[in-house]
């Protein structure tokens, strides 16, 4: 497995685009909203600035109290500007201001006062300062007549940003507070912030990968161990399961729902396993059987009646085959699924009475009681061919673990309004309690039915006919007691 397919290295890619994205997305977002944040205070500033030098002006004037400030003269119809002669002596008193208050000169900020003519009123300009401001009067006109403005020149690649506030009396224009800041310290600081964001990103990712590989190999070094022991495991050694960590987790939970899966393949296959041992049992007797006979035949010469005898018996043996092939068989259809029952509503003691007769001449000839005890009528719903293998096997084994002079009753009985019971009981060798939950184990068969025919699969296919009509088999036996066997069904269409 190459080293991208890898479920630890995509899920450490994964992680380092995800940190990525969201790094570069953050940095971004807070690169912007500083930028904002930074020209907003600027301007700000710049306002306020603005707005103190025009309350020193005017607080200075009503200070001075002069009436031919309080009363301007007339102006023309047409022009907001006040006459030369009102606004030379308004510059001058604004220019005394300045002297006793320095407030202009004091700024941190880059101050003029500006006259409607263009002249320089008040200024902390100095040196190159002096060129930087007002460099095109076309555009600065258009500014000032706006009232409050903001533009950005450069000069020599740096900028400045300028704001224009035209500070009005009685209603008219009358100067220009002009307020500069260079920028060039907030770019320097975006600049530095770029380059920490250039250098932070990388590195994020870099750590986001090795964070990223650590976690993934430490969460995930479980599953190697899995794999590692998942490896070991086959058809052929089945005992070995897969480490746990007992902590709950997924990873956990995963382990012990791989390990109940390997509990029930280690069953199924140690039930395979047993199951063809016993098949090749069960045929190695009646091959050897027929081999025999053959062989016997074969060795010299042999009467007309000695070989129909020989015959006999291999067909005998031969029949026993074909009926084991055929429980064999209906047991593999019902392991899977593949049963095709035609249910209907079926009358069930006219059943028992055909079954109970197929077996009146062998139990006569035992010298067994057999009888049927049904008071009631009752309708199952099921196939009618099935039902009566399965009433067939049950009174198979009955009469054939039940001594001469013994009884074998068949009973029918409604203990509950939806189900019937039917129970055949025998007077025969019985069973040990300790070995009645292993009754219906294919090819189990207990000690004392070794000593008889079959093959131990009678009560496994009672079982599996049962279970395909939703029915309930249980057992109640005891040595030398009889056995009781019963068969609960239900008596309504499900």
């Amino acid at each position: 497995m190459t080293p991208f397919r890898s479920f630890k290295s995509r899920l450490t890619f994964g992680y380092a685009f995800m940190m990525t994205v969201l790094l570069a997305g953050f940095s971004f977002l807070m690169y912007v909203e500083l930028s904002r944040a930074l020209y907003r205070d600027v301007e700000r500033n710049m306002y306020e600035e603005g707005q103190s030098i025009e309350e020193g002006v005017a607080s200075f004037f009503q200070e001075r109290g002069d009436s031919k400030f309080l009363v301007p003269p007339k102006i023309e119809k047409g022009t907001l500007a006040f006459p030369t002669e009102f606004q030379s002596e308004m510059t001058e008193t604004i220019r005394e201001w300045e002297k006793k208050q320095r407030r202009v000169t004091r700024s941190l900020f880059l101050v003029r006062i500006i006259g409607l003519d263009r002249s320089l009123i008040g200024s902390n300009l100095g040196g190159w300062e002096r060129d930087i401001l007002f460099p095109d009067y076309e555009r600065d006109s258009v500014l000032m007549e706006k009232g409050d403005s903001y533009q950005t020149i450069h000069f020599e690649k740096n900028p400045i940003r300028l704001y224009y506030h035209l500070v009005r009396f009685q209603g008219r224009p009358f100067f220009i507070i002009q307020v500069a800041k260079p920028l060039y310290e907030i770019k320097k600081t975006l600049i530095r912030l770029g380059l920490i964001i250039a250098v932070i990103i990388p590195l994020g990712v870099a750590l986001a990968c090795f964070t990223g590989w650590f976690l993934a190999k430490r969460f995930l070094s479980p599953v190697d161990r899995m794999i590692q022991q998942a490896r070991k495991i086959t058809a052929a050694y089945l005992q070995s399961r897969l480490p746990r960590t007992f902590m709950q987790d997924e990873l956990d939970r995963l382990a012990e729902t791989l390990n109940e899966m390997i509990d029930r393949l280690e069953a199924s296959t140690r039930a395979v396993q047993e199951f063809s041992s016993n098949v090749s049992h069960e045929f190695k007797t009646p091959l050897a059987i027929i081999r025999g006979e053959i062989d016997l035949a074969l060795r010299r010469a042999r009467s007309q009646e000695d070989l129909r005898k020989t015959i006999g018996v291999i067909s005998e043996e031969v029949n026993g085959l074909i009926r084991l092939v055929d429980d064999l068989m209906f047991l593999v259809r019902n392991d899977a699924k593949q049963l095709s029952l035609q249910k209907k509503n079926l009358a069930l003691v006219p059943i028992l009475e055909q079954v109970l007769n197929l077996y009146h001449e062998r139990a006569l000839q035992a010298n067994i009681e057999l009888t049927l005890e049904a008071p009631t009528a009752a309708e199952v719903y099921g196939d009618e061919i099935y039902l009566k293998r399965l009433f067939t096997n049950l009174l198979d084994n009955a009469l054939k673990f039940t001594e001469p002079n013994g009884k074998v009753i068949v009973r029918v009985r409604i203990l509950r309004p939806d189900k019937v019971t039917v129970s055949v009981e025998d007077t025969g060798v019985g069973i040990d309690p300790a070995t009645l939950e292993k009754l219906g184990t294919r090819f189990y068969r207990t000690d004392q039915a070794r000593s008889k025919e079959g093959a131990g699969l009678g009560l496994s296919i009672v079982k599996a006919i049962c279970v395909a009509h939703q029915g309930v088999l249980w057992f109640e036996s005891l040595p030398n007691q009889g056995t009781r066997v019963y068969i609960e069904l239900s008596l309504l269409k499900i």
